[in-house]
């Protein structure tokens, strides 16, 4: 906006400016013209004093030739008076004040020339009375080369002279003839000197060269004047069009600030806007709509009115850190409405400049994710009760698997103790089967102590990654489930890589029981007892450094129509009473969420002993740092 203003205060600046330079250039102008007619005037007129220099003697019309010298002095002093010389054509000035003491001169002899004249003109109108009264005509030589002194050239002036003087006079008619005969050729030559010395002058020539040096200097004058107008015009013309450029622009921003209002106003966000201290400037009807404050409750408050409670000291430091910085910040409140209700508030906090660079206002976007965090808690909460599920199961499949190991060496403690009190009752109970027995009861108690400590480990709950191999890993597991392969009369062909990575051993342990237990179940479910049933495993490292396992199977594989369903919760292809279909789903869960892996299914078909089988694959993929 700051700009815009400028742009107008130079604009009207220019306009000014325009105008008074064509104001101040009209004038400039208005003198030019009337000094060029000025000077015209002084060479018309000294033609007509050249004129009247050329004309006869016997000229007599002296008031025009004053008029054109009063004529002559009043252009003068104008021009001297004027300041256009000494402004704008001061290069001029050495030249008019010549021209000006030349006209002066010039006059000043014209004056001389007319009282010469005019005498000439009287003696010549006497001589011609005279010599009209004379009867003897002796004077006719004289008298004739006195009147053409002025247009007959051959006429000498020296030797008229001496004739003249020559004569005898005899009548007083005859003096006074000669007298002005002698005035006549004295004021003559005085006349011809005149005339001589105004034409030394040469003051049409120098007049000439003046109008013409002026009408040159005029003429870059002018230009200059233009070149200064146009300036201004063009300059006017650029600011015009920048004031049309930041007028349209800032008519477009104010368009699109209507369109970013009527959006804010209608947005489902809640808009908030703080000034530098956090205090609260602005909320959308979001806002009001979401917290159950009142416009008038929250304008000028602090926006830590919303507070819960529930973030932490940190959490606000980071927070003020990164926007005092002029940074953006991402993060999630746990705010408290008005009615004590805690909110979840998806949140963007920006920074807003002044053309500075500093910050003035904050301006908050705020996403209400309240119902997405109950939902949230809600599946997390579902997730935790089908991992106790998966638990139970696996706890289940432990306590079967120990109750299977355990019946052998129960029956051999409890044969082994029966037998030495049968023998003690028949005193037949020697030191050497004594011994036999209590090393036999020892060796399946400690047999049943391992076992213990065995399935106990395979069911921590503690979350700490632990390096362990996935070798002996998966022979725990295998150990584990063993007995029910030897019962199905299952072969595992195992080919496992001596790898050693870091994670959750329990959960893959959990992981690799619930994939086992699957293809244990599809074999029993769709094979017969003469069908030859195997179970392959292989764990391997990649090309790109992933822990790669597969479990396979050799029983025909999956449904087309439900493979891609396998992974979901309670999704079972038993019978519901043998089956709760969260296995597959928590292994997903675990090796997605806790392993940061994929796991996936496929249906194979392969050759094993040159025999072609067709079963389901489970593929887990782990990005992990292996360890060899």
């Amino acid at each position: 906006m700051k700009k815009i203003f400028f742009i107008v205060f130079i604009f009207i600046s220019l306009l000014f400016l325009l105008i008074f330079t064509t104001n101040h250039s009209n004038k400039k102008i208005d003198n030019f013209f009337k000094i060029q007619k000025d000077i015209s005037h002084l060479i018309s007129t000294n033609k007509n004093f050249d004129i009247f220099m050329s004309s006869s003697i016997s000229y007599n019309n002296f008031d025009v030739i004053q008029k054109d010298i009063f004529k002559i002095k009043a252009i003068l002093r104008q021009m001297n008076s004027s300041t256009f010389f000494n402004t704008q054509l001061n290069s001029l000035k050495k030249d008019f004040d010549e021209i000006d003491e030349l006209f002066k001169e010039k006059m000043k002899n014209i004056e001389r020339l007319k009282s010469t004249s005019a005498v000439l003109n009287n003696s010549y109108r006497y001589i011609q009375t005279i010599y009209e009264k004379f009867s003897d005509k002796n004077l006719n030589s004289i008298y004739t080369r006195l009147i053409g002194l002025e247009f007959n050239s051959e006429v000498s002036i020296t030797k008229l002279e001496n004739d003249i003087n020559l004569i005898k006079t005899t009548t007083k008619q005859e003096k006074i003839f000669i007298r002005h005969a002698k005035n006549i050729l004295h004021y003559f030559k005085r006349f011809e000197q005149l005339k001589n010395r105004i034409n030394s002058l040469k003051l049409s020539v120098k007049l000439e060269s003046f109008e013409q040096r002026y009408n040159n200097s005029s003429n870059i004058f002018i230009k200059e004047i233009k070149l200064v107008l146009w300036s201004i015009i063009l300059l006017l013309s650029i600011s015009l069009l920048l004031f049309l450029y930041y007028y349209s622009r800032i008519a477009y921003q104010k368009i699109q600030l209507n369109r970013f209002k009527l959006a804010v106003e209608n947005s489902d966000n809640i808009i908030m806007t703080t000034d530098y201290n956090q205090k609260i400037k602005y909320v959308n009807d979001n806002f009001i709509k979401h917290t159950g404050y009142t416009y008038s409750e929250v304008i000028g408050k602090k926006a830590s009115v919303l507070k819960s409670g529930l973030n932490s000291k940190k959490f606000y430091k980071n927070l003020n850190d990164t926007i005092y910085s002029g940074n953006r910040w991402f993060g999630e409140f746990i705010n408290k409405r008005k009615d004590g209700e805690l909110s979840y508030e998806k949140t963007s906090i920006s920074p807003i400049f002044d053309e500075k660079g500093n910050i003035i206002e904050f301006l908050a976007i705020k996403l209400d994710v309240t119902k997405e965090r109950t939902i949230e808690k809600d599946l997390k909460n579902k997730e935790h009760i089908l991992m106790q599920q998966a638990k139970m199961v696996a706890l289940h499949e432990m306590l079967d698997s120990i109750a299977h190991q355990w019946r052998q060496p129960l029956s051999t403690i409890s044969t082994a103790a029966s037998g030495m009190k049968l023998n003690k009752e028949f005193d037949s109970l020697d030191d050497e089967t004594f011994n036999k027995l209590i090393d036999s009861i020892v060796e399946n108690s400690l047999y049943l102590s391992k076992t213990i400590d065995n399935f106990k480990s395979f069911f921590k709950t503690n979350s700490e990654n632990v390096l362990f191999n996935i070798k002996d890993t998966i022979n725990k597991v295998f150990n584990l489930m063993s007995y029910k392969f030897n019962e199905n009369k299952i072969e595992c062909i195992l080919n496992i890589d001596d790898i050693k990575i870091e994670g959750l051993e329990h959960e893959l342990i959990q992981s690799l029981v619930n994939l086992f237990n699957n293809a244990q179940d599809a074999i029993n479910r769709k094979l017969t007892v003469d069908d030859r049933k195997l179970i392959f495993l292989d764990a391997y490292s990649d090309e790109t450094n992933n822990l790669i396992i597969k479990v396979r199977d050799n029983a025909n594989g999956i449904d087309e129509k439900i493979i891609d369903k396998i992974f979901e919760p309670y999704f079972t292809t038993k019978h519901k009473s043998q089956g709760t279909g969260v296995g597959l789903y928590m292994t997903y869960e675990i090796i997605s969420k806790h392993f940061n892996g994929i796991i996936y299914v496929k249906n194979v078909s392969y050759t094993y002993e040159n025999k072609e089988y067709k079963g389901a694959e489970f593929i887990i993929k782990i990005p992990t740092k292996i360890k060899y």
